[in-house]
């Protein structure tokens, strides 16, 4: 079972790193609290606008836990690890009422989960995620996602 588990968390993760997921929103059940996330259901938004990487707002849900994060993947098959700036801000989620997540992180040539922003919520809320790149020297890109918190 746990070699399943496996498999389905490396497929999400795999899904949502490479852009196979549909042009609006995706919902994949995560097995682990890997890059695919922590356990729940995951919806992630379209794509930002085409940059030095792909980037999308995603939000797992498990009861009435959620949890933001950004996923961001280089689109140049030569990328070589880099320090990039972006910006994950949440709304909806009542603990804390209103976050905003600015890390600097390394993006590896595989891609990485970037940010996190966890908070409990009531059932039937409303939350949103935006994730942006604020890389100097680049366009601007930002992905938006918001979905439902059913219990």
């Amino acid at each position: 079972m746990k070699r399943f588990s496996a498999v389905l968390a490396g497929t999400a993760a795999l899904a949502a790193l490479t852009g196979v997921q549909a042009a609006t929103a995706y919902a994949a059940t995560a097995a682990t609290g890997s890059l695919a996330g922590p356990v729940g259901t995951t919806v992630c938004g379209s794509p930002g606008a085409p940059n030095y990487v792909t980037i999308r707002a995603c939000i797992t849900v498990n009861g009435n836990q959620v949890h933001a994060s950004g996923r961001a993947t280089p689109t140049s098959p030569t990328w070589q690890d880099q320090q990039v700036s972006f910006r994950l801000t949440s709304t909806g989620i009542t603990s804390p009422p209103f976050a905003t997540v600015t890390p600097t992180v390394l993006i590896p040539a595989g891609g990485a989960e970037v940010g996190g922003i966890t908070g409990t919520v009531p059932c039937g809320t409303t939350v949103s995620a935006t994730f942006s790149v604020e890389q100097p020297g680049w366009s601007p890109s930002t992905a938006t996602v918001s979905t439902v918190v059913t219990c």
